[in-house]
């Protein structure tokens, strides 16, 4: 049932991400990326709020696998944040390359932090 309750959490996902994806790509015309970033934050605030909050509220631990391991692993984006980094590199483009990893390493973090907040907050 684990099995599941992990699939429907990684499909959603992965669905999310892809379509947060194509918008973001659609108005971005830069070397940048940005939509690879915004998923990485948004998925970090994600996992940090539901993480903080499952520990105030009952939830089943299928509800809290699906939305953690499955939604947010489906969702965020790290093998693509690598590769988009070393992508960066090769065509030297340094000061983008670390431009990325910088703020990726600074708002990430910041975010899920935001997200034990914010479930602080509602529980």
């Amino acid at each position: 049932m684990k099995y599941l309750f992990l699939a429907i959490g990684g499909v959603a996902g992965v669905i999310l991400r892809y379509q947060l994806g194509i918008w973001i790509s659609g108005w971005n015309s830069t070397p940048f990326p940005w939509a690879t970033l915004a998923i990485n934050v948004t998925g970090s605030l994600a996992l940090g709020f539901l993480m903080r909050y499952f520990t105030s509220v009952s939830s089943t631990p299928e509800v809290q696998l699906m939305l953690t391991t499955g939604f947010c692993g489906g969702y965020t984006t790290m093998s693509t944040f690598s590769y988009e980094f070393v992508n960066l590199m090769l065509e030297g483009q340094f000061s983008l390359a670390v431009s990325y990893m910088a703020t990726t390493m600074v708002f990430a973090p910041l975010a899920c932090l935001a997200g034990f907040a914010l479930a602080g907050m509602v529980v």
